[in-house]
């Protein structure tokens, strides 16, 4: 019983010539199907960088470029065709000569997926050595190579319609090599004996077998598709990981930024109150000598009374005043002393902080000086941090109308308020 014979669609020949031609043309500029894979490794990487670029910036200016990019990748990888372990320099371009020679697949019409990616990077490479011959359209485009492949999907003899196009210039050699490896309608298996009686149970077997196999590389493509989004999705979530860790990392930072800064406060604060201690200690020290002092002069003054002529007393009993360091204030002493007397001035002007705990008077300095009937008098300066300031000025026939006192500086704190308290001055003549 003679072996029935198994045909390959003459549609699917014509298609294979067709692409064994484009990788002729391709090859009569010296590029090899290595090259080629290697190219298709190229665009493997340039897709994993741009995954990396959107997860770092989902919302780029070139956001649609990155995404086309993952896109050509993702056809690569389930397309086959080139290495997936990232071994570039171990790239040969053994799938792409199998898939020009018509053994992959063997005896069909090949996968969309696979002749696009096929025809993406022959086209590429023609554009760049033949850049001219590219944009007259002597190639075809990958839109009409998707025609084509729909024709012989279909049965039918893909159209190429002008046959005068460089590329078909290929298309009998391609054809002929095709022949001489058995692939070509009409092809025939013939057995050199006589063939089984259970030959066709053999060939649906085989038919049967070759379905499964097809069907296996369908779930191989998809299992290799829900793998890459599988790896997509593990990305970002190491991605929204590292992102908390680093808000984390943040917030501790700040956290003990906040408590370096609530211990040098504490610090400060209690420097400020070391500093306010030792001062009204050194105050009370000073209002001890002030008022030892003034009972000296006080005994002075009532011996010289004794000795002497009688002395004219004009105590002045001007209201205290709270002030800051920007303002400039006057105290009215008197509103006229007896005419014809030789009058002496008594300043005394005692500082005093509105807060008791601050060191306001610390390194304060005050210069004010006397007005006799609108008259400046020469002015004087305090000791920095005297906070009992005496002062000694002549008057003579002056003051007559009125007698002032002005603070023209205050040297201090911006932030702090201080009491001035003129209490204790007065002017002397003799009788």
């Amino acid at each position: 019983m003679p072996r029935p014979k198994r045909e390959i669609k003459p549609s699917t020949v014509r298609f294979i010539a067709m692409l064994r031609a484009l990788d002729l043309a391709v090859n009569s500029h010296g590029v090899s199907h290595a090259q080629l894979e290697r190219r298709l490794c190229d665009w493997m990487a340039e897709g994993q960088q741009a995954e990396s670029r959107l997860r770092e910036s989902p919302g780029g200016a070139d956001r649609e470029r990155l995404t086309t990019l993952v896109a050509r990748k993702n056809d690569v990888e389930q397309s086959g065709l080139a290495r997936t372990d990232g071994r570039r320099a171990k790239a040969g371009g053994q799938r792409i000569g199998e898939l020009v020679s018509g053994k992959f697949p063997a005896g069909r019409t090949p996968p969309r997926r696979r002749v696009e990616v096929c025809v993406a990077v022959l086209l590429e490479f023609l554009a760049e050595n033949d850049p001219d011959g590219f944009a007259a359209g002597e190639y075809g485009t990958r839109r009409s190579w998707l025609e084509w492949w729909r024709q012989a999907d279909q049965g039918q003899e893909p159209d190429i319609g002008d046959g005068s196009l460089t590329v078909w210039g290929y298309l009998t050699t391609a054809l002929e090599q095709l022949r001489q490896a058995g692939v070509h309608a009409g092809a025939s298996v013939r057995a050199e004996e006589p063939a089984p009686a259970d030959l066709s149970g053999l060939l649906t077997e085989r038919d049967q077998a070759l379905e499964r196999a097809r069907q296996a590389e369908k779930l191989l493509d998809e299992a290799r598709a829900r793998a890459d989004d599988a790896a997509a999705r593990a990305d970002e979530a190491t991605a929204r990981a590292d992102e908390a860790t680093a808000r984390a990392d943040e917030a501790t930072a700040r956290a003990r930024e906040e408590a370096r800064a609530r211990q040098q406060a504490r610090d400060e604060r209690d420097e400020a109150r070391r500093r306010a201690d030792r001062l009204r200690r050194r105050a009370a020290a000073l209002a001890m000598a002030s008022a030892g002092l003034a009972a000296f002069a006080g005994v002075a003054a009532d011996r010289l009374l004794l000795a002497g002529p009688p002395a004219h007393t004009v105590e002045f009993a001007a209201p205290a005043q709270e002030v800051t360091a920007s303002q400039r204030p006057v105290f009215t002493l008197s509103r006229g002393l007896p005419a014809g007397t030789d009058w002496t001035l008594r300043v005394r002007l005692t500082v005093t902080p509105t807060d008791p705990v601050s060191a306001c008077t610390f390194g304060m300095r005050i210069t004010a000086h006397a007005e006799a009937d609108g008259r400046p008098l020469p002015s004087f300066t305090s000791r920095p941090g005297q906070t009992d300031i005496t002062q000694v000025v002549r008057l003579g026939g002056l003051g007559g109308r009125e007698l002032r006192l002005v603070v023209t500086r205050l040297v201090t704190d911006p932030q702090c308020t201080l009491r001035l308290d003129p209490a204790g001055s007065r002017a002397t003549a003799p009788g």
